[in-house]
């Protein structure tokens, strides 16, 4: 960026966040709902998921089973194929 004089950075800048604003102002308030709770939902999936293998690995197979059934919850919620097949824990590069 050392060929774009801080002038013309600036104006291009400025044109961006003109630009992303008029299209926030066109798009309707359901949409931006509607995309915080998808949003919102596959972050809640990612820190289940995370989760559970934390517990897996700390053999804390209660808390593992907790969070199978809200991944399961929260994947049917976003219509996401998510294979929770717990039954065959062992590593694939252990054979």
């Amino acid at each position: 960026m050392d060929n774009i004089k801080d002038e013309n950075l600036k104006r291009l800048g400025k044109f961006i966040a003109e630009e992303l604003i008029n299209l926030a102002r066109e798009t309707e308030s359901e949409d931006w709902v509607e995309e915080n709770m998808r949003d919102y939902t596959i972050g809640e999936l990612a820190r289940c998921v995370t989760l559970q293998n934390l517990y897996l690995d700390r053999e804390e197979y209660e808390k593992c089973a907790i969070m199978k059934i809200r991944i399961m919850e929260l994947s049917d919620r976003l219509d996401l194929p998510i294979d929770t097949d717990l039954t065959n824990l062992e590593e694939d590069d252990e054979e």
